[in-house]
């Protein structure tokens, strides 16, 4: 018979509170990615209408795949005790940062590659921005939640 110590030790983590710093943490992380959600659904549309359309990449518009991308990252975080929260956002978050580095780099050596925001700020600077801050606020709640698989 097993001891009430290794019976639990495998979910003790799974149903314990958030600290308040997690749920920081979390907040932090779930309002920067409503606002990359936002961004991207804002330059989808405006591509949808013709207004100001997107760069393709294999006759996809990227801003569909950076809007596909953030709502998987969203979903990961609001979901981030089940099993596969981490591998959900890595695949929405890989095609944003690659996305996003590429249309940086391009920008950087080109110029006038990504559309550009109201204050002329190209907006892979800014995907790339809160790519690389939401991987870092999703990988630090993981660190401190090690019941995330």
């Amino acid at each position: 018979m097993q001891s009430k110590d290794t019976q639990n030790k495998g979910t003790e983590n799974k149903d314990m509170p958030l600290t308040k710093v997690q749920i920081a943490i979390k907040v932090i992380l779930l309002v920067l990615l409503s606002i990359g959600l936002y961004g991207a659904l804002s330059v989808s549309y405006l591509t949808v209408t013709g207004i100001a359309p997107c760069p393709s990449v294999a006759k996809l518009p990227a801003c569909f795949i950076v809007t596909i991308g953030y709502f998987l990252m969203l979903v990961a975080t609001l979901f981030n005790n089940k099993l596969n929260a981490k591998w959900l956002f890595i695949i929405g978050w890989s095609p944003v940062v690659l996305l996003a580095l590429v249309g940086s780099l391009l920008e950087l050596s080109q110029g006038d590659i990504c559309p550009k925001s109201s204050m002329g700020i190209a907006l892979c600077y800014v995907s790339l921005s809160f790519a690389i801050m939401v991987a870092g606020l999703f990988w630090l709640l993981n660190k401190m939640s090690p019941s995330i698989k």
